[in-house]
This record gives C-alpha cells, structure tokens and sequence, in this order.
C-alpha cells in the first residue's frame, strides 16, 4: 500500500496491558507496526518479524493488501537553545488485523483472540455508526443475491421476501461465525450425535411416496449411482473417526451432496430438501430448544444457494449450512 497518514487511535487493554492501537474504519481494519505486535503477544521483535515474513513466503496473505507504510516524524531538543526541532519526515511498516491474528495463532498467543475480538468489535461500531460505506462489507450478500436474483431470471420461483430477509439474516450471522473458523479463533460447536442411520432403500422408498406437486415424467429418475454414493459418504470414517462426527456435519454434506450430485435427472432440490428433513426428523433434531432449526422457505432458498454455488466453495457452503443449523 502507498504511505498512509495515521488513524485515529485507541487503546486496547488487557488488565494491566495498554497498547495504543491505529485504527482504520475506511479500510476496515487496524494497524501495528512490529514493535507494537511483539509486545501484544509477549515475543521479541525478532521473532514476530521471521513469523511475518512466513506469513508472507508461505502464500497465507498477499503483502500487498497486508502492509502499509505509515508517515511518522520524530524530533530532538536543541540542548544550546532548548528548542524542538524536527527531524526528517520518514516511514515505518505497519501491519493489518489479518496478519497480527496470523502471528498470534503461529505464536499461540491467547491474547490474539482477546485483541481480535476487541478490534472487530471498534470496526463494527464504526460500521453502526454510519462512518463508514464500504462495498466490501456487503460482499457476502452480494454474492447470494446475485445467486438468487439468476436463479429468479432463468424462470425458478423464490420463496416469500420475509423468508428470503430472515435467510440473509442467518446468511449473515453464518458468515460472521466463519470469519472466526477463518481466522482460526473458532470454538465449533460440539454438535449432537447422530442416533439414526438411514440407509439408500428407505430413501428411495421416501421420495416415491412423497406427494411433491409439478411432478414431470422425469421427476426421481437416477441417472448414476451418485445418490447411494451421497448418502454412504456422510457415513465414511478414517482411522476409526467419521469424517462427519456430528448429525450436523451429517445433514449439511447430505443437502449439499444430493443437490450438487444431479443424481436426478429432475427434482435435485426437493428431493435434497426432503431427505435433509428426513435425516433431522430420524435422529429427532428438527427443532431445538423448541424451535424449528430452520423453516420450510429458508431451507428452499438455501438449497438453491447450494445449487447455484461454485464447486470451490464446497467446504464453506457446508461449513454454512452447519452454522444456521446450530
């Protein structure tokens, strides 16, 4: 980045800790030098600085969009006159809140949560506040509108708009959980486990004698064998653990399997749909602490966000699914 004037600036406190910290609302993130990061996470500088340039060798974070040179002025008193006089204007590399949450976690510091936490919680307030409008902000919701809207344009239908707003709601809050899994500061849920296993036979059996309306003539017909291959996957363990511990690990790779599969020749997403509250129903998690876990209108809007989703964002797209459902 070119040279930045300096952020207003805060302090972060941890009991006896003080640290004054630049902030950055229009770029959305916070700034410390070396010095300053080495003393949040309790390193000598040296440390904090080949911890850096890993973060960088290895790929983690382009320097580019992680660094900025801040301007600084330092000064002397004239001892003859007493005077202050100030020296030459120079800069000093100062680092963003992904790459500080970085080295804490390579540094296993357990004040890069706490400062984390901290950090997010001033740019939030920014956000709040009005001060800033950033397009990026809004990015997550961008992408699962344009979904929807492409969706809505080659002539699929779409739930209510209250449904679609409480959706985005849990959208939002999904994506807000998978910025701490991101940044490696997330304590996943444990889950429950799974009491049912459900097997190819009754599944098929289901969907043919379920009453779904706008039945076509190729609604249910398999076109390979990658249905069974679904749902034996969410079952396959290795060295005596499952790949998929949890029933919400279990019913978030089921959705996201069926639809993305096309095992179907027609009916991909009601038939994902169904199985997915089969597989809740089975194991008695459709509801949670009295409440539905997710309703009928929010599960059809996800599905079509699976369908629609890049096969790269396989993992985050489960990773999702398993957020709004706990």
């Amino acid at each position: 980045m070119d040279v930045l004037e300096k952020n207003e600036v805060l302090q972060f406190k941890d009991n006896e800790f003080v640290l004054d910290v630049n902030v950055s609302p229009q770029e959305e993130t916070v700034w410390l030098n070396r010095q300053q990061i080495a003393e949040l996470f309790g390193r000598d500088v040296k440390t904090i600085g080949k911890h850096i340039v890993n973060v960088f060798n290895e790929g983690e974070l382009d320097r580019n969009d992680s660094v900025a040179n801040f301007a600084s002025q330092s000064s002397i008193v004239d001892y003859r006159t007493g005077k202050e006089q100030v020296l030459k204007d120079r800069t000093m590399e100062y680092y963003n809140l992904d790459v500080i949450i970085s080295v804490g976690y390579r540094v296993k510091s357990k004040r890069g949560i706490l400062f984390r936490r901290w950090a997010n919680k001033v740019l939030n307030n920014y956000l709040l506040k009005g001060y800033v409008l950033n397009n990026k902000h809004f990015q997550d919701i961008d992408y699962v509108t344009k979904i929807l809207d492409d969706y809505h344009k080659v002539g699929g239908r779409l739930p209510s708009s209250h449904s679609l707003l409480e959706f985005l709601k849990a959208y939002q809050r999904g994506f807000q959980i998978l910025d701490d899994y991101d940044h490696h500061t997330l304590i996943s849920p444990k889950g429950e486990k799974d009491l049912y296993i459900i097997d190819y036979d009754e599944c098929i059996n289901l969907i043919h004698e379920t009453m779904f309306t706008d039945k076509g003539d190729q609604f249910a017909i398999e076109k390979d064998e990658s249905f069974r291959s679904s749902i034996a996957t969410i079952y396959q363990s290795f060295g005596g653990e499952d790949l998929y511990p949890t029933l919400e690990d279990k019913a978030s790779a089921l959705l996201y399997f069926i639809v993305k599969n096309h095992s179907f020749i027609d009916g991909n997403k009601r038939i994902g749909a169904t199985i997915f509250l089969y597989f809740l129903s089975k194991n008695r998690a459709l509801y949670k602490m009295g409440q539905e876990r997710i309703n009928n209108d929010a599960l059809a809007t996800l599905t079509i966000l699976v369908a629609s989703s890049r096969p790269e964002d396989k993992d985050i797209v489960i990773e999702l699914i398993k957020t709004i459902l706990n």
